[in-house]
């Protein structure tokens, strides 16, 4: 019974990660002109706590924690390798439901990139909880170290973000900032969540100590990955579809998680070349279906053609 029931669990989570998105990127459209290009669109610090006043935003954020409450649940009672893969589920959930709001047609090449990315994440997701194990080791310093490397990865990622680039771009790479320090849709991956597991390996081992150097480390670093994260995933919500934020979000995530459990906690120390080859190429696939999705869909096209006529005017006069 504990299984199924898992799985059951983490679908409905699945709708109301989805659900949220979707209301989340409702509001935050909310506070833009709607004639205006995706691409102009920045959500500034006072912008975002402006979001607190809307209603619409606010309703998605309680779906976003009811789900991540079932998440939680259901990983109580079933595997990672189980729970996780379902978790894809809010890409195609989310989907549906903006077909839904917007009255536009899902376009077989929609649907082949979900498809593609959900093969790729599940793949993923599989060879990672199957075959990453070994002793987990953390430390101030590598945990300081990925850090300084995520900080780095993401002011790079943020500098082109905010370039003159394709609205599709934008939303895919600052959802991927979103999503390398923390996942609202998912709650368990990304940066923090790596923080969190090393938090709750040093409890586990007897070595938290509250002002421990590693310890206050460990806590600081994963409320900066939450706060900006959640900013991070906003601006990818103002620059385009939820689903592209939800698509990029869950597929960047468990990489995330995974290479931080592999390269700081030691995680991968049984890990044969087999299994990683397969993590490498599932990957790439979900990656593929994500920039597939964002391409493809429809107000991706719709926002390269108001660029093109908007560029057509200024070439007549």
């Amino acid at each position: 019974m504990g299984i199924p029931l898992a799985i059951t669990l983490q679908v409905i989570s699945s709708f109301l990660f989805a659900s949220g998105a979707t209301l989340q990127h409702l509001g935050v459209k909310s506070t833009f002109d709607p004639n205006a290009t995706a691409s102009s669109n920045r959500l500034t610090l006072m912008g975002m706590l402006k979001l607190l006043l809307i209603p619409k935003w606010l309703l998605g954020l309680l779906c976003v924690f009811a789900g991540a409450g079932l998440h939680l649940w259901a990983l109580t009672m079933a595997p990672v390798a189980v729970v996780q893969p379902v978790g894809i589920l809010a890409v195609p959930w989310s989907v549906i439901l903006a077909s839904r709001i917007h009255g536009h047609r899902i376009s077989y090449q929609v649907w082949r990139a979900v498809l593609v990315t959900v093969v790729g994440v599940v793949g993923f997701t599989v060879f990672s909880s199957l075959f990453a194990n070994g002793k987990k080791q953390f430390g101030f310093m590598p945990i300081t170290w990925s850090f300084v490397a995520v900080c780095v990865i993401c002011a790079t990622l943020s500098f082109f973000a905010a370039k003159k680039t394709a609205p599709w771009a934008k939303a895919v790479m600052w959802s991927s900032v979103g999503a390398i320090f923390v996942n609202f849709i998912d709650g368990l991956d990304g940066l923090a969540s790596g923080m969190m597991k090393a938090a709750m390996n040093m409890v586990q081992s007897g070595e938290f100590h509250l002002l421990h150097p590693t310890t206050l480390a460990v806590i600081g670093y994963m409320l900066a990955c939450y706060g900006l994260g959640a900013w991070m995933i906003q601006q990818g919500y103002a620059s385009g579809p939820a689903e592209i934020t939800v698509g990029t979000m869950t597929t960047v995530d468990p990489f995330v998680a995974v290479l931080f459990g592999l390269l700081v906690l030691g995680e991968g120390a049984g890990m044969g070349i087999g299994p990683a080859a397969g993590m490498v190429i599932s990957g790439a696939v979900a990656v593929y279906g994500v920039v597939m999705l964002s391409k493809d869909h429809p107000e991706a096209v719709e926002e390269r053609e108001k660029a093109a006529k908007a560029s057509d005017m200024i070439v007549k006069e």
